[in-house]
């Protein structure tokens, strides 16, 4: 695999390059150069994960606009995707220690934003992962799709990811008129106090299911960030396991059967979950099963996430 192969071909240059330094009898024995030598050579022993993918399934079936969705998904089957959206920030890849790494996510001009700053503060990068492609029964998305995270993390043995769902606060309430890609969307905007629909996932089963996530309760001014959001709504998803993570081989999968598990798309209680559905009980499978409380907070146990 590429993972041991650029780690091979790394630790064979850092021997050959070491043997060469220290065992050449008409090379300067400066302690300063050699740590200087070891410094560069251990930075550059550090190749880097450089993309998390992504995907949607439902039980070990991926999903996709074509077909119907595999399996059962809210008490109903034989039903189809109309549309998938979600925004990502503050990507950690978790090591086998525990610890966390950040994965830093790259600028691009149509689908991430680099972390930087405004006027209010500083944010992190965020990148819009969209899983339609405008076919069949998806025909009011987009024909470009995007499945993955671009950025960088040096290599290490990582068990597990931590993400965050949503955009982050310094960049949730701006103009989606003048924003930069991706956040010009307007299929993923609400209005000025709302901010973006951090996920718009939706779905037909007898009708139409639209469960839309993002910041509610918010106040202060409509012409930049808002002081507070009652419910923020941005999930904190953290998937760890014993095995390796290997993000060559890997993909980040959203379970849609288990994040509609205990809802019922069979009449119309789920037809519209967006907004206050935080406090709508047969919307609150979906908030509950990404680890959202009642409240909007991140203290619950996701169940909707997981890495095949």
């Amino acid at each position: 695999m590429k993972y041991f192969k650029i780690k091979f071909t790394v630790i064979a240059i850092l021997s050959l390059v070491l043997s060469l330094q220290f065992c050449n009898p008409f090379s300067a024995k400066d302690s300063n150069d050699d740590e200087i030598t070891l410094l560069s050579l251990l930075a550059l022993s550090q190749q880097r994960v450089t993309e998390i993918k992504f995907d949607v399934v439902s039980g070990s079936s991926k999903v996709s606009c074509t077909g119907t969705i595999p399996g059962t998904i809210a008490n109903t089957t034989g039903s189809t995707l109309k549309d998938l959206r979600f925004y990502v920030h503050e990507i950690k890849l978790i090591q086998r220690d525990g610890s966390k790494v950040d994965f830093t996510i790259n600028q691009e001009d149509t689908w991430q934003i680099a972390s930087g700053s405004n006027s209010f503060g500083s944010y992190p990068g965020v990148a819009l992962l969209d899983f339609e492609d405008a076919t069949n029964n998806c025909s009011g998305g987009t024909t470009e799709m995007n499945k993955s995270v671009r950025g960088s993390a040096p290599i290490g043995d990582y068990t597990g990811i931590e993400f965050k769902i949503g955009v982050p606060f310094y960049l949730n309430h701006m103009n989606n008129t003048t924003a930069s890609a991706p956040l010009n969307s307007t299929a993923m905007y609400w209005a000025w106090n709302s901010g973006y629909k951090f996920a718009k996932i939706e779905f037909t089963a007898s009708s139409t299911n639209n469960f839309h996530l993002g910041s509610q309760s918010c106040t202060g001014n409509a012409t930049g960030p808002v002081n507070t959001c009652g419910k923020p709504n941005i999930p904190t998803i953290e998937i760890t396991g014993s095995t390796s993570f290997n993000t060559t081989t890997q993909a980040v999968t959203l379970d849609i059967n288990k994040l509609y598990n205990g809802a019922d798309a069979s009449g119309t209680a789920i037809n519209v979950c967006m907004g206050a559905g935080n406090g709508t009980a047969a919307c609150q499978f979906m908030y509950t099963n990404l680890g959202l409380n009642i409240s909007g907070q991140s203290t619950l146990t996701q169940s909707s996430f997981n890495i095949q």
